[in-house]
């Protein structure tokens, strides 16, 4: 597991160290640094795919690809630096990262790396790492398969139009106990994913049709356990955007980083906190989690879950960005308790329902 972020000298971070959990989730301000923080570990995932790090054929770092797509190198580099240097750590392992910049270019180019412990771990734990972006494959008929597949990697895609593919090839395999739904017993992949979309949606069934002669797979879905099997346009994108999240989290290898942004996208409030517990369960079953979220909601179903005993306090991580100022990089850490209490809530961190409840009441 990551455990600290290092960023220096990468759009609006000149140097910030972050703190992640197994369970880390990102709020805060639009465009206070939250998706930059972010991109480190997608440009890191994204070059770890061309190769070892230690490899001199695979020097470069496309700020362009199948993770994230950042533009060119003056889009990243901030004014008058000309390195860029990123830093992952965990419990028993440190890796940074320096790339040198050159203007109009639209990649970086390693310069070289220092390793400290078992690197090679840390770096196939990033080699592993699944991205779901907030942009999801919505209401269409049929999804394609991958063109590629890789020996461990079980990508749904950043817009999860490979969730289909994976959900047929891994209907029937077992799923460990630790990521199983308390609501359900058995235990293959498919009764898995109803179970947890039953949570966020009560009835709701999956089912994935092979197209063969185009090479897709047509997703379906029911809405009750004897209701006839609908096409996605026919019942709606919050069905649609949290498959693919339930399907990476099951799919994920142990040891993998799944990242999420907007977890709670077209979700009703009462999914969006379950949403939250079902990020816990996967958490602490060994797939380090990390979302962005806007949504109270979520927060809340996570402090449930710490709560209930379901993730360990001190397995979760809060980040608050509040913007780059004079005063600093502007990410504050609030904690969670046992009990789920948070210890500090600094100002525009999920406190908008009390402030506007209080104008309307006239106290503010």
């Amino acid at each position: 597991m990551i455990s600290e972020l290092g960023i220096m000298d990468f759009k609006c971070f000149r140097d910030v160290k972050l703190p992640l959990a197994a369970l880390t989730v990102l709020s805060g301000y639009n465009g206070a640094g939250k998706s930059s923080a972010l991109q480190p570990l997608l440009l890191a995932a994204q070059s770890s795919r061309l190769g070892p790090w230690d490899s001199p054929s695979s020097l470069e770092m496309p700020l362009n690809g199948s993770l994230v797509r950042l533009g060119t190198v003056g889009d990243v580099l901030p004014p008058d630096a000309t390195d860029i240097r990123f830093q992952f750590v965990t419990s028993d392992a440190s890796l940074t990262l320096y790339a040198s910049a050159k203007a109009g270019e639209r990649s970086l180019m390693r310069k070289g790396f220092d390793s400290d412990g078992a690197w090679g771990d840390l770096f196939a734990s990033l080699g592993q790492l699944v991205y779901l972006s907030a942009v999801r494959e919505g209401a269409i008929e049929a999804f394609p398969a991958p063109d590629r597949l890789g020996d461990d990697l079980q990508d749904v895609a950043m817009d999860g139009r490979f969730a289909s593919f994976w959900y047929h090839r891994l209907a029937d395999n077992e799923v460990e106990p630790a990521r199983r739904c308390p609501d359900e017993p058995a235990d293959t992949f498919r009764k898995q994913v109803d179970a947890w979309l039953g949570r966020l949606a009560p009835g709701a069934r999956a089912n994935v049709v092979p197209v063969p002669a185009a090479s897709a797979y047509a997703l379906q879905f029911k809405l009750t356990e004897t209701g006839e099997w609908r096409r996605p346009a026919n019942v709606g994108y919050g069905l649609t955007y949290a498959f693919p999240i339930i399907v990476a989290l099951l799919a994920a290898k142990p040891g993998a980083v799944v990242v999420i942004d907007s977890p709670e996208a077209h979700l009703h409030p009462r999914a969006q906190s379950h949403m939250g517990k079902m990020l816990a369960t996967f958490a602490s079953a060994g797939v380090q989690v990390i979302v962005e979220t806007h949504s109270d909601h979520v927060l809340n179903g996570v402090r449930i879950a710490v709560r209930d005993k379901v993730i360990d306090h001190d397995q979760t991580s809060l980040l608050f960005f509040s913007g780059i100022s004079d005063a600093g990089h502007g990410v504050t850490t609030p904690r969670l308790d046992r009990e789920g209490r948070i210890d500090e809530w600094p100002d525009g961190f999920f406190d908008q329902s009390e402030k506007d409840v209080a104008q309307l009441a006239g106290w503010a």
